[in-house]
């Protein structure tokens, strides 16, 4: 048998190469063809933080004691496509392992306004988005990425971003994102195998290799960018945000299912890999959608605005629970800072959920959840919009903009279907007052 000190020098420096990790492996240089640059990030903190099996929980090498976030978004993905019966085994296990919300409701009828509230934790009466033109977040927009950089977490988002292109100040890289890797545009997410993706503020266009072993699939490309920066980052505090484009608006069964079957496998490789960087227990997971994309449905409809939303943070939030609570997408942003006690901005449309979150005993009185003024308020983005607002178990809903109101009493009704504002006329003055004041003025340049 050969010896080691025998090989030819070159042979042997080569492997020593490879043993040391200065080599992925002996292909590209035997061919000498170099590999191509890779969109994930390559150098990895203090130590791999990876135990033998049977140590106790927990990485050795983490020192902080902020929790990991981790934000998983999904275009599209409404409350009806939590009931999966099976079709979902990561999403329902999720489910299982932490707080469901039941009457959680998207950030608007728009994506991309639903996830500026879920990024702001402002609702569409007062973010920045407000109408049909393709405006950006500006400088003086706070969003949750900045709150958790400056208490010192690492920061990425993956995926549909769409709230602000290059040379815009709402570029992911100048809200709070050391990391961004994606489409800048939802119009470019239409095309899920695109010949290029955005990597910071460059196209990265290697999605195909030379030797045609990397497919150009996008939601594919976002779980290995995902699983990649947990591995990476695992001994320093992070926060993931991860937009995806599925399942979408596809009306069609069976690619609706398909693509519901690609968004389960996301989330539970993301879940995978933080249990095998053994982090799970330091980390924050939240699952939501934007809430239903496209068709026929009114755009103000509950079946449209209702959305599922999922946290779980093990040893934290007690596991197998459900709440009842109307809560919307913009109560993400100062949930997560109350969780992770770092201090957020003030004057926020949303409320923290944390009380509710971390009640350890289940039979015992329900803590007492942090007041919401006003009530959960959404309009449209349309140059003449509609606007719904929902307070208790009652919800007004504008019939044409700046129109006539419909009444919904969602207790007797949940679907709102049957206008009760005839019969109710003080509950319905109430909404209408309520509606005035939920919202700041339309800036004067939108139509």
């Amino acid at each position: 048998m050969t010896r080691v000190d025998r090989l030819p020098g070159l042979a042997l420096a080569m492997l020593l190469a490879w043993w040391m990790g200065v080599l992925p492996g002996w292909g590209p240089l035997l061919a000498q063809t170099p590999a191509p640059p890779s969109p994930f990030p390559t150098v990895r903190g203090t130590g791999d933080g990876r135990r033998p099996a049977g140590s106790p929980s927990g990485n050795l090498h983490r020192r902080s004691p902020l929790p990991n976030v981790v934000i998983l978004v999904a275009e599209g993905w409404t409350e009806s496509d939590i009931v999966t019966r099976g079709a979902s085994p990561h999403l329902e296990r999720l489910a299982a392992e932490g707080v469901r919300w039941t009457s959680a409701y998207a950030g608007a009828p728009s994506a991309r306004v639903s996830r500026e509230a879920l990024i702001t934790g402002r609702h569409s009466g007062h973010g920045r988005l407000r109408g049909p033109d393709a405006v950006a977040l500006a400088n003086e927009d706070v969003t949750l990425a900045e709150v958790l950089r400056g208490a010192g977490h690492r920061t990425a988002a993956v995926g549909v971003w769409d709230l602000g292109g290059n040379g815009t100040p709402g570029h992911p890289l100048r809200q709070g994102f050391s990391d961004w890797f994606g489409f800048l545009d939802a119009r470019e997410a239409l095309n899920l195998r695109p010949k290029a993706l955005w990597r910071n503020d460059e196209l990265f266009d290697n999605l195909i290799d030379t030797r045609g072993a990397l497919a150009n699939y996008a939601p594919d490309w976002f779980a290995r960018f995902a699983t990649n920066y947990i591995q990476v980052h695992e001994d320093h505090p992070f926060f993931l945000y991860v937009a995806h484009p599925l399942p979408g608006g596809s009306s069609d069964a069976a690619s609706r299912t398909a693509h519901l079957a690609t968004w389960d496998r996301l989330v539970g490789a993301v879940v995978r890999e933080l249990e095998r960087s053994r982090i799970r227990r330091e980390t924050i997971l939240v699952v939501t959608g934007t809430g239903a994309v496209g068709g026929s449905v009114a755009p103000l409809d509950e079946s449209r605005l209702r959305v599922p939303l999922l946290f779980s943070w093990p040893g934290r939030i007690p596991a197998g629970r459900t709440n009842d609570r109307p809560v919307a997408l913009w109560d993400v942003a100062p949930t997560i800072s109350a969780l992770a006690r770092v201090p957020g901005p003030q004057g926020l449309d949303g409320v923290s959920l944390a009380p509710e979150l971390l009640a350890v005993d289940a039979a015992a009185p329900s803590p007492s959840p942090s007041p919401r003024a006003g009530g959960l308020y959404w309009e449209t983005a349309e140059a003449s919009p509609r606007r719904a607002l929902r307070w208790d178990h009652w919800k007004v809903v504008e019939a044409t903009p700046g129109g006539r109101l419909g009444l919904h009493d969602l207790r007797s009704d949940p679907g709102a279907s049957r206008d009760v504002g005839p019969e109710n006329p003080g509950i319905l003055a109430e909404g209408r007052r309520r509606l005035l004041e939920a919202a700041d003025p339309l800036p004067q340049s939108r139509p």
